[in-house]
């Protein structure tokens, strides 16, 4: 559970302890004026408004979107660590993981986002801001990803969050990599491992230009999350795959 935990404080940590979790992002990617409104709509929550008006948004705005359409809720989730914290089991996570519920229809968008990020980065790769908001977005595609396979095939409601028993029943489905839709299409023809894969990809490759700090505590995290013997990429070895993925699961998550 420590990991999972951690990888959801580094999102946390982005929001700035308790303030919008996108307060600071209406201004990211100056090459692009951001217009009032949608950093008006990112403050109010309406994220569906700047989703259905994508031209409308910069990459970075776009991408906050997508990942609070998806769910993530910091004001809740910082309430659930305090109690947490309070209750003097710091190992048992199970009160954070149900705080949080995973809208699995956006995951369409966070490729979306994800693809948005790339084009931007491509004409401005060292960029700090685009580099960590392509970190966080892969994050928590990865996180929809698994609560979408878990939610059609495992049969969990991860619109309550995802307990350490719905973990592993996830894992026994991720291992044998289903097929997801990934476009909204209505179409499962993305195994989740290749998709995952990606995510794991984009975070090693953008986090280096994040300008977070070799040792600082939330790069540790992130590093910790996507790289190395027990993290997403499970043996540490190679591509991540749909074991790797299952292993984690169930011997991180499910613990």
């Amino acid at each position: 559970m420590k990991k999972l935990f951690l990888m959801f404080a580094a999102l946390l940590i982005i929001t700035g302890c308790g303030d919008s979790l996108f307060s600071g992002m209406e201004n990211k990617n100056s090459s692009e004026a951001t217009n009032f409104d949608v950093a008006k709509k990112l403050d109010n929550g309406d994220y569906n408004w700047i989703l259905n008006n994508p031209d409308k948004a910069n990459a970075t705005d776009y991408s906050a979107a997508a990942m609070g359409a998806a769910g993530l809720d910091p004001v809740k989730l910082i309430q659930t660590l305090n109690d947490v914290a309070a209750g003097g089991s710091n190992n048992d996570l199970t009160a954070v993981l149900s705080s949080i519920s995973i809208d699995t229809t956006k995951l369409d968008e966070l490729q979306t986002a994800k693809d948005k990020l790339a084009e931007e980065l491509a004409k401005n790769p060292t960029d700090p801001d685009l580099n960590l908001q392509l970190v966080m977005t892969s994050l928590t595609s990865t996180i929809t990803a698994i609560a979408l396979a878990g939610q059609e095939v495992a049969n969990v409601n991860v619109t309550n969050g995802i307990s350490d028993t719905e973990a592993t029943s996830i894992a026994n489905t991720v291992i044998n990599n289903p097929q997801i839709d990934t476009d909204g299409d209505g179409v499962n023809d993305t195994a989740i491992a290749t998709l995952v894969a990606e995510d794991v990809t984009n975070v090693v490759t953008a986090l280096p230009n994040a300008n977070l700090g070799t040792d600082s505590d939330l790069n540790q995290v992130l590093t910790q999350t996507s790289q190395g013997s027990g993290s997403i990429n499970y043996d540490g070895t190679g591509s991540v795959t749909a074991t790797d993925v299952s292993n984690y699961l169930t011997n991180v998550i499910g613990q």
